[in-house]
């Protein structure tokens, strides 16, 4: 049993913060899930600090064989040494240092897209990203005012969805656009719909079957504000009388399943490869 460096405790202990991530360029990985998904991915793993959980048993030798096989380095210490350095609720024994790629930019134009705007909890933006790579959507937009997706409770609650699916930086246009009330046609020809609880079912709405759109899921309290007007499509998932709301991530993967079926009936994709834990 080898010890964790007072190095490596002092970057996992700064890279709990935002601002340690931005400066730093680097990130943490949390659980034995997520660190495999890590592993598999083309995102660089600088490296891993395993609990005694891990130190036999089908899952470690996992890891270990995946860490041997990236040539990422391995340091095995107490479950409680790793375990309080995790920033999560209930903590596994397994943390990874990870270099997150930057956002990418795109114009959204083309393609079916996520766009978050003001989504701050952690859980929320990694539980959409998991959906989003598992429905097929092309990518994920992290829009004003939302989390940072590299947050550890963000990574984890994507199941490690954030080292596959494209994270994308909005265009321009965005913070102008989105909420701000324009009733005339999005920017660059963008096919936006609005996640709004006063919308209609996706499939009413004659946008919802356009081959490119970007659904916008907005803050967990307030929704889109200012909440967009004019000829701005709202979908909405249909609720039972009396109920009077969903979950952002929950009513955001609804409608992710609903737009994908809608826009093309006859795609059929072979179940692909990824987190399904």
């Amino acid at each position: 049993m080898t010890g964790i460096s007072q190095s490596k405790e002092r970057l996992a202990r700064r890279l709990a913060s935002r601002r340690g991530r931005e400066r730093t360029g680097l990130a943490l990985a949390e659980g034995p899930e997520v660190i495999l998904e890590a592993l598999r991915s083309e995102v660089e793993v600088r490296w891993l600090l395993l609990g005694e959980e891990y130190g036999s048993g089908a899952r470690g030798r996992e890891i270990a064989y995946a860490a041997r096989e990236r040539q990422v380095e391995t340091v095995l210490a107490t479950d409680s040494a790793v375990a309080r350095l995790c920033s999560t609720e209930a903590p596994r024994a397994a943390l990874a240092c990870v270099v997150p790629p930057s956002l990418s930019p795109a114009s959204l134009a083309r393609g079916r897209h996520l766009l978050a705007v003001g989504v701050q909890v952690p859980g929320n933006l990694g539980a959409l990203v998991r959906s989003a790579w598992a429905l097929g959507l092309d990518g994920v937009a992290i829009g004003p005012g939302t989390v940072d997706p590299w947050n550890p409770k963000a990574v984890r609650a994507s199941a490690g969805s954030v080292f596959h699916l494209p994270l994308l930086a909005p265009p321009p246009w965005v913070g102008d656009e989105v909420g701000g009330g324009a009733s005339a046609a999005p920017r660059g020809g963008v096919n936006l719909l609005y996640a709004d609880a006063t919308g209609a079912p996706p499939e009413e709405v004659a946008e919802a079957r356009e081959p490119d759109w970007v659904l916008v899921v907005g803050n967990e309290g307030r929704g889109i504000a200012p909440r967009p007007c004019g000829a701005a499509p709202l979908v909405a998932v249909p609720l039972a009388r009396g109920a009077d709301s969903l979950n952002v991530a929950v009513a955001g993967s609804i409608l992710m399943y609903r737009l994908m079926q809608l826009s093309d009936p006859t795609r059929r994709e072979p179940r692909r490869e990824g987190p399904d834990r």
